[in-house]
């Protein structure tokens, strides 16, 4: 299959409408609701299942399929260390992030950077994502007011350009 970013975060964001979470909250007449947090895709083509999206809304989280459209998963205890950066470490790349998203990892980081984050390799991934795409402190504060540090201090371009060339061998 191949779908270019923006069509799978756009089908991520049809497939949360079709969410049991998401029709529950708007069907009893919630004023907010799930939104779309980050899209993983696995390969460079990747099949129905392995793209997959995470919504949040207040303390509360979803995982879900958009492409198989197999039903959601709740994220009972939602943290970035296993819901992003383990799946970062096992071979998935982000399709897409909201930027509210990417200051709630950055807290993350924040708060667990003196030796809480056990999946560094995901962590150093993400945080290459972040350098290749532009995400910035200053852009983050400006767009979405974070205030905590820069979690490109963390970032490691070496840990980050040998994954990258262990995925050209293959």
């Amino acid at each position: 299959m191949n779908l270019s970013k923006e069509k799978m975060w756009r089908s991520a964001e049809r497939a949360l409408k079709r969410t049991e979470g998401y029709r529950w909250n708007r069907e009893f007449g919630q004023e907010e609701n799930y939104e779309l947090m980050y899209v993983l895709a696995k390969g460079k083509y990747p099949r129905a299942r392995d793209v997959i999206a995470v919504a949040g809304y207040e303390d509360t989280a979803i995982q879900f399929h958009p492409i198989a459209g197999d039903g959601e998963i709740d994220l009972w205890g939602f943290n970035f260390e296993r819901d992003l950066f383990e799946l970062l470490q096992a071979g998935y790349e982000i399709a897409g992030m909201s930027l509210d998203c990417h200051a709630g990892v950055w807290y993350t980081i924040e708060d667990w950077h003196d030796g809480g984050i056990e999946q560094e390799k995901g962590m150093q991934k993400y945080l290459g994502y972040c350098k290749r795409n532009g995400i910035t402190k200053e852009q983050l504060e400006k767009k979405v007011g974070y205030a905590g540090m820069d979690a490109m201090t963390m970032y490691d371009p070496k840990a980050d350009r040998a994954k990258n060339h262990k995925d050209l061998e293959r």
